[in-house]
């Protein structure tokens, strides 16, 4: 059993969420009433709430993540929100369907392949003119102290500083629109932009 089989049901014990620092960071995703999602590396549906929230009752979103217990956990606790839970693992999958907005919520680090497969996101499951938002209510510094210490278990990679990561994905044709780091978050905004380029339809 991988790692995030084995917590998934200590889970939102262990890692509570400041809902002011998220309600922050999805400000920067600008979603809006009938907006389609996609919520990669969901986890336990925590960032499932403030979706609808912001989107509406029945708009479809699909829920990802590569855990089979973290999509169980996820789905009983969000039964009744009209989501598609869907176990995947999107550095190996294609996923099918476009969206308006993708969320990846404190999941790019444990990303072997992270700019090829945000590349991929962008191209294949953002509509144009659609957002894309690497999101993290913790800081830099924060989140590599803990990464180390569970490098036995899990895999992750230390987060750059963002105008690095930043500078890989422009370098990789990829449109940033905003990015920032402070000591208590980390985030990219980055836009599928005109559909003529290599981002686009």
């Amino acid at each position: 059993m991988n790692f995030f089989d084995e917590v998934a049901g200590v889970w939102d014990k262990t890692s509570r969420c400041d809902a002011a620092k998220v309600a922050a960071l999805l400000a920067v995703l600008q979603l809006k009433p009938g907006e389609t999602v996609l919520d990669v590396g969901t986890g336990t549906g925590v960032m499932i709430p403030f979706i609808r929230e912001r989107v509406g009752a029945y708009v479809p979103v699909v829920a990802v993540d590569r855990s089979e217990e973290m999509l169980r956990v996820a789905s009983l606790r969000h039964s009744g929100a009209g989501v598609h839970f869907l176990k995947a693992d999107v550095e190996r999958e294609r996923l099918a369907g476009r969206f308006d907005a993708i969320l990846l919520y404190s999941v790019f680090p444990h990303f072997r392949y992270p700019v090829e497969t945000i590349f991929k996101l962008v191209t294949d499951n953002l509509y144009c003119g659609g957002r894309l938002l690497i999101a993290h209510a913790q800081g830099r510094s924060h989140l590599n102290a803990i990464h180390r210490r569970l490098s036995n278990r899990v895999f992750s990679r230390p987060l750059p500083p963002v105008a690095e990561q930043v500078g890989q994905f422009v370098r990789a044709g990829l449109t940033v629109k905003s990015f920032g780091e402070s000591e208590e978050s980390y985030y990219i905004l980055v836009c599928r932009g005109d559909c003529g380029d290599p981002a686009g339809e």
